[in-house]
């Protein structure tokens, strides 16, 4: 048996090489529109609990695009991605270093998986993606360790995939992109709710304008097919989010801050949905020898509008990160955790950590 599959192995890659020199299509032209990458970061951590080694958002993936047509204007493109679990085995498993993910009942999950259609009159894709209220907050969402918790994104301790506003489950998406100018719009069809709408179970919008250094940009997103009491699979009632970006870059300074308004889009510590206001902002400065030191600040905050509420979600994070080169980084962070709980008693979860961090064909933030 051994000894048929190795036969079997050999002829398999002389038929690959075979079929390498002709023009029809063979397995390795195929793969090269396909480009694998992956990050890893693993974090050692201290608060008030202890001592603590936690994965932030390690992932592995494929992405590629291909000509549809002889001119190159017409193209198909395609992601699939998975998150990992790579520091601890347990039959439920929560990254804290990821606001997105929540909690999650494998090793190995889900994280992106959509193809789609490039035109010159914009892109469409259909899949589990990132909607575009991401295409303006992930301005905002680049923190080595810590932030996230105040642009929409991963709302009510999820990825966001429910309400759209980050990893959007089965949705289709319209994108257009020029040089100054960025419009977006997303509809989910999932057919999973007991308020199961007929055509789009919620829809975004979002666009920006660059002025130079300046991005201006507003996003906006609605669920349509919410309930009272949603479960897991579910979106809650009148979900509902309206964001604002101004975004400054400059060879080696970036500032950004993003305000929102929402509606029963986010939850207290006793997971009770709420209206209210939030804000996140994020600075990054490069300095030192080939600008490979950088030295980052991020704040959010999270406030029900109820004004007899006691609830607020609020730290201060800051990242100092050494670059040894383009795919790899030790990152010291620091946050000062501002919270109060729904019964008013300040949370204090005051951390510091440090970061190893690679990746390889992933841009490094």
């Amino acid at each position: 048996m051994k000894n048929l599959l190795i036969i079997s192995f050999i002829l398999l890659i002389t038929t690959i090489k075979a079929q390498d020199t002709t023009d029809t299509f063979s397995i390795p032209k195929a793969l090269k529109s396909i480009t694998p990458y992956g990050t890893i970061e693993n974090v050692l951590s201290v608060s008030k609990t202890g001592f603590y080694i936690s994965d932030f958002i390690p992932r592995v993936g494929l992405k590629g695009d291909w000509n549809i047509s002889s001119d190159g204007k017409y193209k198909m493109f395609t992601k699939i991605e998975f998150g990992l679990n790579l520091v601890k085995r347990d039959e439920y498993i929560k990254f804290s270093a990821d606001p997105g993910t929540g909690k999650v009942s494998q090793t190995v999950f889900i994280r992106q998986g959509f193809i789609g259609i490039s035109t010159p009159f914009g892109n469409v894709s259909i899949g589990r993606q990132w909607g575009v209220n991401y295409t303006l907050s992930g301005n905002i969402d680049d923190m080595y360790l810590g932030g996230g918790y105040g642009i929409g994104v991963y709302n009510a301790g999820t990825d966001g995939g429910i309400s759209g506003t980050g990893r959007a489950d089965q949705s289709v998406k319209y994108e257009f992109t020029d040089n100054h100018f960025y419009f977006g719009a997303q509809a989910q069809m999932r057919n999973i709710s007991d308020n199961n709408q007929f055509f789009a179970d919620s829809y975004g919008f979002a666009s920006y304008y660059k002025l130079g250094i300046l991005k201006l940009g507003a996003s906006y997103n609605k669920v349509l097919d919410g309930v009272e009491h949603p479960l897991v699979t579910q979106a809650k009632i009148n979900d509902e989010l309206i964001t604002a970006l101004i975004d400054l870059r400059l060879d080696n300074f970036h500032f950004g801050i993003m305000p929102e308004y929402f509606v029963n889009h986010e939850k207290t510590d006793i997971d009770t949905f709420y209206t209210g206001y939030g804000m996140e902002y994020s600075i990054r400065y490069n300095f030192g020898k080939n600008k490979k030191w950088r030295l980052i600040n991020n704040s959010y905050f999270l406030l029900p509008s109820d004004k007899n509420s006691k609830y607020l979600l609020n730290a201060y994070t800051f990242n100092l990160a050494y670059r040894f080169s383009d795919n790899t980084a030790v990152i010291l962070g620091f946050t000062y955790d501002n919270s109060r709980n729904h019964d008013g008693s300040m949370r204090e979860n005051h951390m510091i950590g440090i970061g190893f961090y690679y990746n390889f064909n992933f841009p490094v933030p």
